[in-house]
C-alpha cells in the first residue's frame, strides 16, 4: 500500500495533521476547538457515557453515543488504519491467510465483553475512559497488536508452528476469563436473562442459515472469494442486527448510533436493520472477490477483520449487556 517514501509520508501527514491542529488549536482557542469540537463530539461523550447523563461544559452539552461528525472522524481513522495495518503486514511478512482472520475473531468478541464490565460499573476512572467506545477499538488493538508481535517472534524462533495459534489463543482466554467474571457479577448481582441471548444467537442463526446455505446454490460468485470468513461476518452482523431488535424493540433500550436510529426511526422498525446489515455485508463479499485478494494481497483479510469488529463487538456487548439487565 505505502509503497514508496511519499505515500508513507502522506499517510503520516494524514494521521498528525489533524491531532496537531485541534491539539494547538484547543491551547490558543479552547472555546471553539477543545469546547466546541473535542469535547462536543469525542471527549465528552465518553465522560457522559461513563456518569451515564447529559454533560454541560462553557455551554455546550453532550450526550452518551455517536454524532454523525463523530461517526465520520472515527470512520476515517479507521481507513488509516487498514492502511497503516496492511504496511505493518507487509514489512512483517504476514496476515495474507484465512488463518490471519480467523486468530483476531476472538478479539470481537473480547472487546463486546470488556466492554460490559465498563457498563458494570466495575471500572472508575479514568481508566473506564479505556473500554468506553470508541477508545475501547484502540484497547483491544493495541492488545491484540502485543500478541500478534509475540506470535510471529516465537514461530520464527521455532517455538509454536503458527503464529496465529498464539494470537487466537491469548484473545480466547481474555474473552472466557471476563465472560466467567461477567456470568459471577451476573448471578451475585443482578438476575441473569438467559432467554435474551437465546433469542438473539437462535434469530442470528436461523437468519443466517436461510440466506447463506441457499446463496451457495443460487448466487455463489457473491461468497466466492471469502468463503467461511464471509460466513462469519454475516452472522456477526445479524448478530448485532438482532440484539438491536431485541433491545430497543422489546428492552426499551436507545440506539446510540445515528444512522442506525436514523434507519430505525424512517422505517419505523427495528427489523429493518437486520435488511440492511445483510444486504451491506452481501455487498461486501460480492466485492471482496478472488481477484481482489490476489491482487492486494493482505489487504484484504485486514478489511475483512475491520468489518467483523465493527459488528461482533457491538452485537456481543449488546447482548451481553441485555443478560446482565444493565
Amino acid at each position: 500500500m505505502l509503497e514508496d517514501r511519499r505515500s508513507r509520508v502522506a499517510w503520516l501527514a494524514a494521521v498528525v495533521v489533524p491531532i496537531v491542529v485541534v491539539g494547538v488549536g484547543s491551547v490558543v482557542r479552547p472555546e471553539l476547538f477543545y469546547d466546541r469540537f473535542f469535547w462536543k463530539y469525542f471527549f465528552g461523550p465518553v465522560v457522559a457515557d461513563f456518569q451515564g447523563t447529559r454533560l454541560t461544559r462553557n455551554g455546550v452539552t453532550v450526550s452518551p453515543g455517536y454524532t454523525v461528525v463523530s461517526s465520520g472522524v472515527y470512520a476515517y481513522y479507521l481507513l488509516l488504519a487498514v492502511i497503516g495495518g496492511a504496511e505493518f503486514l507487509d514489512r512483517l511478512e504476514v496476515g495474507e491467510s484465512p488463518g490471519f482472520f480467523f486468530a483476531l475473531v476472538p478479539y470481537g468478541l473480547l472487546g463486546g465483553a470488556a466492554r460490559v464490565v465498563e457498563d458494570a460499573g466495575a471500572l472508575s476512572e479514568p481508566f473506564a475512559y479505556f473500554f468506553i467506545s470508541p477508545v475501547i477499538y484502540f484497547t483491544i488493538f493495541f492488545f491484540a497488536v502485543a500478541f500478534f508481535l509475540v506470535g510471529v517472534r516465537a514461530e520464527r524462533d521455532g517455538v509454536v508452528d503458527g503464529y496465529e495459534k498464539v494470537v487466537a489463543g491469548a484473545g480466547t482466554a481474555a474473552f472466557v476469563a471476563i465472560a466467567a467474571y461477567l456470568v459471577y457479577f451476573g448471578v451475585t448481582e443482578t438476575d441473569l436473562t438467559v432467554w435474551i441471548p437465546t433469542a438473539v444467537v437462535g434469530a442470528s442463526t436461523v437468519v443466517f442459515a436461510a440466506i447463506w446455505f441457499p446463496l451457495g446454490s443460487l448466487l455463489p460468485e457473491i461468497n466466492r472469494g471469502t468463503g467461511a470468513m464471509g460466513a462469519v461476518l454475516l452472522w456477526a452482523h445479524l448478530t448485532d442486527a438482532f440484539s438491536t431488535v431485541v433491545g430497543v424493540e422489546y428492552l426499551g433500550y436507545s440506539e446510540k448510533q445515528p444512522i442506525v436510529d436514523t434507519v430505525i426511526t424512517v422505517t419505523g422498525t427495528t427489523y429493518s436493520f437486520v435488511v440492511v446489515k445483510s444486504a451491506i455485508v452481501l455487498l461486501i463479499l460480492y466485492a471482496f472477490d478472488e481477484m481482489f485478494f490476489e491482487e492486494f494481497d493482505r489487504l484484504p483479510y485486514l478489511l475483512l477483520v475491520a468489518v467483523l469488529a465493527v459488528g461482533l463487538g457491538p452485537g456481543t456487548r449488546n447482548t451481553l449487556r441485555m443478560t446482565l439487565g444493565i
